[in-house]
């Protein structure tokens, strides 16, 4: 089972910085007015982001494996083995509250740490950003911990 990116998501992301620039416009008019390939740069950077999401469809993903769930970033694979890790759970991120960005959380290792990044995981579990699959967060995360219950091995 496979959880593309949603370019719709991806773009709520972006959300705040909207807000802002509508205040900044309001405020400063005049000084956005000289500077009309600024604001056109910043006024479009979340379409921006949401366009390349939706190229990146098949390349950033969560895929569940009968041995693991498998993040698939732009940089890299990360893997987390299902005997390693706890239930997933639903949680804000760890920045300033006005930005409602929301992440799938989850204890990691929950076994003896092997390496240096499995301890500093260990203390704090791990993020996945939501900005995957075409449901809620909370249906995506009922629909993993449903298959992993049927599916998963170790």
């Amino acid at each position: 089972m496979s959880f593309p990116v949603n370019p719709e998501k991806v773009l709520r992301l972006f959300s705040p910085l909207w807000a802002l620039l509508a205040l900044s416009l309001w405020l400063h008019w005049e000084s956005w007015q000289a500077q009309l390939i600024l604001l056109a740069a910043v006024a479009t950077l979340p379409l921006v982001a949401a366009f390349a999401a939706s190229l990146m469809r098949e390349r950033w993903r969560l895929e569940l494996t009968p041995e693991a769930l498998i993040h698939h970033t732009l940089g890299r694979t990360e893997r987390f083995a299902w005997s390693r890790m706890g239930p997933i759970e639903i949680k804000p991120a760890p920045l300033p509250a006005f930005l409602f960005v929301r992440t799938l959380w989850f204890a990691y290792p929950l076994d003896a740490p092997r390496g240096v990044e499995d301890r500093g995981s260990k203390l704090l579990g791990r993020r996945i950003l939501c900005v995957f699959g075409d449901h809620s967060a909370r249906e995506m995360v009922k629909q993993i911990e449903e298959w992993r219950a049927l599916n998963a091995r170790g």
